[in-house]
């Protein structure tokens, strides 16, 4: 189960795992290779795009709630970290 500023949000399994894996080390930069190993497993054999999708949706839903605290952040080339800080 899911909580943002109190309210719930629904996730899939695959965005509650990658979920999990970003908040479990916030700041730290997780590479599209790691998450799909740890997400999929090592033997999926799709691409990166297929975090891409999945870290859009998992985005948007934590985003859609009002004033959500925390968020996903693209590290350009990299891959992703969840974030504890506002943009500027």
């Amino acid at each position: 189960r899911v909580e943002v500023n109190g309210q719930r949000v629904t996730l899939t399994a695959k965005e509650f795992d990658l979920l999990v894996m970003l908040t479990s080390s916030p700041e730290r930069v997780f590479t599209r290779e790691a998450l799909l190993n740890h997400v999929w497993g090592y033997t999926y054999v799709g691409d990166g795009r297929t975090v891409d999708v999945h870290i859009g949706t998992l985005r948007k839903k934590i985003e859609a709630v009002k004033d959500a605290p925390h968020s996903i952040r693209t590290v350009w080339g990299v891959g992703y970290k969840f974030t504890l800080e506002e943009e500027e």
